[in-house]
Order: structure tokens, then sequence, then C-alpha cells
């Protein structure tokens, strides 16, 4: 599904992110990416969104090699991919349900398409009676759940979580975790980068730890025991 060999980073300004990162994650796994800021849990998510290239090193993700996607392939590539954000990134001016269509209409599925799916997820987050809804009318829970049926309703075989915890209460993040459990379960391979110690240990999924851009950990039902 996702294999990495010998990757590093090296940015422009001379910042080394990554250091000869190799890893493997198969199909249907839930990987927890943990470490502190700037241990290189940013880079490897833009890594595998083609954001930015590696340094050195390759990248394969479902069976493509990432430095050898053309221009013109990225967007389809990134189809595969659902993301979800710290900051929800929703469009203001738009209803729930315009919001969650959006990322249908961009991959130019058809109106029946649209009327079917979008009920469906957003009735499988719990936000069937927020379709009308504006985001400024929304709970913090409430948005981030309207993130996430955007990024699963074009059924993606891969779900990037980047702290999506990060702005919500406790209560809030178990919900948002139950529905990224439940999406797991449904086979979609979930990667989750947090610095959410308590939801990682609780979870006991695999955990792997970066620390100054290299893995100093990969355990199976692993745990975090750095800074919130």
């Amino acid at each position: 599904m996702i294999q990495l060999k010998n990757v590093s980073k090296v940015y422009p300004n001379g910042l080394r992110a990554l250091t000869d990162i190799s890893l493997s994650i198969d199909s249907g796994e839930f990987v927890f990416i943990v470490g502190a800021s700037g241990a290189g849990k940013s880079t490897l998510i833009k890594l595998l969104m083609k954001e930015i290239e590696p340094t050195t090193g390759t990248i394969n993700v479902n069976g493509s090699d990432l430095s050898r996607l053309k221009h013109n392939d990225i967007p389809y590539y990134r189809r595969s991919l659902g993301v979800v954000f710290q900051d929800f990134r929703l469009l203001p001016d738009k209803t729930v349900y315009d919001n969650v269509a959006f990322a249908m209409e961009i991959v130019e599925a058809s109106r029946r398409e649209i009327r079917r799916q979008v009920p469906a997820v957003l009735s499988m987050v719990g936000l069937a009676s927020k379709a009308k809804a504006y985001p400024n009318q929304l709970s913090g829970g409430e948005q981030q759940r309207t993130s996430l049926a955007r990024a699963l309703v074009n059924n993606p075989s891969i779900l990037i979580a980047d702290e999506p915890t990060g702005n919500l209460d406790p209560a809030t993040a178990k919900e948002i975790m139950k529905i990224l459990s439940m999406v797991n379960h449904r086979g979609t391979t979930v990667i989750m980068a947090t610095h959410a110690k308590d939801i990682v240990n609780a979870m006991r999924k695999r955990v792997i730890t970066f620390e100054k851009g290299i893995i100093v950990a990969d355990e199976e039902k692993g745990e975090y025991f750095g800074e919130d």
C-alpha cells in the first residue's frame, strides 16, 4: 500500500526534516505518526500528498512510484487520498452539504452520484440534520465531522488525518476517533499524525515515533510517551 525507502528531505533553507526513512504501511492498517513539533510528521504527510518531493529515496503508494507521476496525473493520485486537518478548512460560504458535495464536484462526479453519496456520508458521521447549516453555525466537533465527511465522500483507499483532534475538547475528540475507527474497520487505511498521547495510548494501534527526522520506534499496539 505505502512504502518509503531511504527517504530524506532537506528544505531549501538547509533544514533537514527527514533522514533516511524506510517504512511500510499495509492496506487496512491504522497507524499513528507521533513525535514532538519539528520531528518530521508534517513533512511525511506532505510527501505522501505529493505537495513536496523527497531529496533522496523513493515513495510508492498503491503501486505507483510518486517520483514518476506526471504533473497531470497528480490530481488523479490525490483522489485516492482523503485528508483531514486540524483547522477544518471548510468553505465558509457553503453549507455542510455543499462543502461535502464540492469534493465530489472537483472529481467531476455526476449530480446523481452526489445526491446519493453526500447524504449517506453525512449520516455516517452523524450530521444528517446539519446538512443546511453553515460552518459558523457548527461546533468545533461538527466542523471536524464535516471535514471528515468531505474527506470520505469519494471513498478514498487512504485517509490521512493531520492533528484532527488538536482543536477539540476530550469528549469531542473521542467522537472523532470513533468515526476514524469505524472508517478503518470498513477497510480504509488510516494514517494519523498527532501529539495526543492519551488518544494514542487508548487506541493501542501501530505507533511510529519520529524524533528529529528519524524513526526511533515502530511498535504494534504501541504507546507514546512524548508531550501532549
